[in-house]
């Protein structure tokens, strides 16, 4: 439904692609280690020197740009999200850079659009994190296989068992996939409780108060799981999602 987000463009795409560098960065690494076990050093020092050198090389970059992303360019982002969102609560102006149809209800009070966008961002986030953890889970059990696969054969090198579970065990690969699920539970639940807020029509003070409570639960479950919802999927997914948080509006007069 979003019809412009300079917010996703200037902030979060840089987030992205320190993402998909790291990724990169982990396979060559992790197969830099593999190649190295099978490298005689005694016969071929320069291509051992060589592959440790990449592997070092790709390791410490890889540390780089994981901190970098996590210092300043995730908080930046997750900033510029916050001040859109509660520019677009409140009616008022907190920087240059707007988001057009990003958020959809027709409240005017704030708390209550407030709600109403808390409500619907984590009916979009749970999707997409949804399709995002199913690629995960698929991942996680090709990559678990190949492990046990080793962990079960009695010929295996010592030096390659570690370096496969070096790389399962890894923050892309089983860590990655924990937090992942562990978010879409999260926004799953944001969005149970809003729902139901809006259902039961508690009292105005509880209201302010549950709305509260549920965009700090929100926003927490971002800043921990520390993964970025993919915006391909957002723009693939955009229209049907769209549609259904129009019925979900008209469902509960929102």
């Amino acid at each position: 439904m979003s019809k412009s987000d300079p917010i996703r463009t200037n902030y979060y795409n840089a987030v992205e692609r320190a993402d998909k560098v790291s990724d990169v960065l982990f396979y060559v690494s992790a197969t830099l280690s593999i190649v190295s076990l099978f490298v005689d050093k005694s016969t071929h020092t320069l291509a051992y020197d060589i592959v440790l050198t990449c592997f070092a090389l790709s390791v410490v970059a890889l540390f780089i740009i994981g901190l970098v992303s996590r210092l300043y360019w995730t908080p930046r982002a997750e900033d510029k999200r916050r001040q859109d969102f509660f520019a677009s609560a409140c009616g008022v102006s907190l920087s240059h850079q707007k988001t057009d149809g990003y958020y959809n209800n027709d409240f005017t009070e704030p708390i209550r659009r407030m709600a109403a966008q808390i409500l619907e961002n984590s009916h979009f986030s749970k999707a997409i994190a949804l399709r995002m953890v199913r690629t995960e889970r698929i991942r996680v059990i090709v990559y678990g296989c190949i492990w046990l696969t080793c962990v079960f054969n009695r010929n295996a090198d010592l030096g390659l068992l570690i370096a496969a579970s070096q790389a399962v065990f890894s923050e892309q690969i089983v860590s990655k996939w924990l937090r992942l699920e562990w978010l879409r539970i999260r926004f799953e639940r944001t969005y149970d409780e809003v729902h139901r807020m809006f259902r039961s029509k508690p009292a105005s003070q509880s209201f302010k108060a549950m709305t509260l409570e549920s965009l700090g639960s929100y926003e927490t479950a971002k800043a921990t799981a520390a993964i970025t919802l993919s915006s391909s999927l957002f723009q693939k997914m955009n229209d049907q999602l769209s549609a259904e948080w129009e019925q979900i509006k008209a469902d509960l007069g929102i």
